[in-house]
């Protein structure tokens, strides 16, 4: 069988509204192997303390709340964030220049070790949805934009689809963490309409990818848990 994802590549998305159900998924996971991400739900549902609760069991966390307001206010945000100790957590690249880099030296101000990344343009999002809010760009270019702004800003990666990191020059990729969300173990688009697998998101070059809907929604998730720890180097 091949083997092709490295340890810590993975970040399981614990997308429910209860940390009962998130604990119980995490007693599958090995944090060797696995980081996890809280997102909006889970966050809104549970507080700081499911945080507290994953840190325990020796997981690396990525918050995923994607910030976006006025400076001074996601600047607090994310200090509030990096107080947590978390190991990565992002913003919306689309509030601008003033807002990334506010957010960037809140993010030092704490620890330059904690990772902020910025996302582009959401992989649920296609040329379609851009045109129906106003964005003149067509889908490369503006995420090529924001890509930009993100690097003036100081960020330190950015959430894009599989089929973005096409846009990034070998320099961008080496030096840039780039976090790949919606990725299936087997080729179902599920909620997102630019995604991908395991194998083939890992092939065009992702650091780390986000797996969620296929362990989370399953009858039977130690079997795909299973599935996944047989592709580790």
């Amino acid at each position: 069988m091949e083997k092709f994802i490295k340890q810590g590549q993975i970040i399981v998305g614990l997308d429910f509204d209860n940390s009962q159900s998130a604990l119980e998924i995490t007693k599958f996971l090995n944090p060797e192997n696995y980081k996890v991400k809280v997102g909006n739900q889970l966050f809104t549902a549970c507080g700081p303390q499911i945080l507290e609760d994953l840190k325990k069991q020796g997981f690396d966390i990525f918050l995923d709340l994607k910030y976006h307001d006025t400076p001074n206010t996601v600047e607090k945000a994310v200090l509030e964030a990096c107080k947590q100790q978390v190991w990565m957590t992002n913003i919306h690249l689309s509030g601008g220049q003033n807002m990334i880099e506010a957010a960037v030296n809140a993010k030092n101000s704490i620890s330059s070790e904690i990772l902020l990344i910025g996302v582009t343009v959401l992989t649920s999002l296609d040329q379609k949805d851009l045109s129906y809010i106003g964005v003149s760009n067509d889908l490369r270019d503006q995420i090529i934009s924001l890509i930009n702004l993100g690097k003036r800003g100081g960020i330190d990666g950015i959430v894009c689809s599989p089929n973005d990191l096409a846009y990034l020059n070998k320099e961008e990729m080496d030096s840039f963490i780039t976090v790949c969300p919606g990725i299936r173990v087997k080729a179902e688009s599920g909620g997102q309409k630019r995604t991908s697998t395991i194998h083939d998101a890992i092939n065009m070059g992702a650091d780390y990818l986000v797996v969620a809907r296929e362990i989370i929604s399953s009858s039977d998730p130690l079997k795909v848990i299973n599935e996944i720890d047989s592709y580790f180097i």
